[in-house]
């Protein structure tokens, strides 16, 4: 975000466009900050899995089948019913997180494609215009928001 702010004082644009831009990194970092939450918690929910998997083989070899009703046996271990009620949290959080995750999506894409659709409003001039190409490459090369298409 400071790099952006440090481009910005170099180039000569309108304020309107300064805070625009600024406005779509604040929903881009958002969005990386939920997109990195969200592979953290995925990545946890598959480590869990894999915990829970292995114990309940173990389980089973161990005493020798389910024997003669499977909640019995799931519901007599505590280790198994912890570790499927942190699966259960850890699967919504997921949904909780993808959902959050979408959100920040759709307004980065609103915020740039308003930027594209009301380009004549924010680069006016010939100087502006000119401008633009080094804000657009420069968002493309370092923050990876594409200006240039939808």
């Amino acid at each position: 975000m400071k790099e952006l702010e440090e481009f910005l004082k170099q180039i000569n644009i309108t304020d309107l466009s300064k805070a625009t831009l600024l406005s779509l990194m604040k929903k881009k970092e958002k969005e990386n900050k939920m997109q990195t939450t969200l592979n953290f918690i995925g990545g946890f929910t598959i480590f869990v899995i894999l915990i829970f998997a292995g114990y309940f083989y173990y389980k089973m070899k161990v005493t020798g089948g389910l024997g003669s009703s499977a909640l019995t046996f799931i519901v007599s271990d505590i280790i198994i019913v912890t570790l499927l009620g942190i699966l259960a949290f850890l699967i919504y959080s997921m949904f909780h997180f993808k959902r959050k995750f979408d959100k920040a999506e759709k307004d980065v894409d609103k915020i740039r494609e308003d930027i594209m659709d009301r380009s004549y409003e924010f680069w006016r001039t010939q100087e502006e215009l000119q401008e633009r190409y080094k804000v657009f490459k420069y968002l493309k090369d370092s923050q990876d928001i594409n200006l240039f298409h939808k």
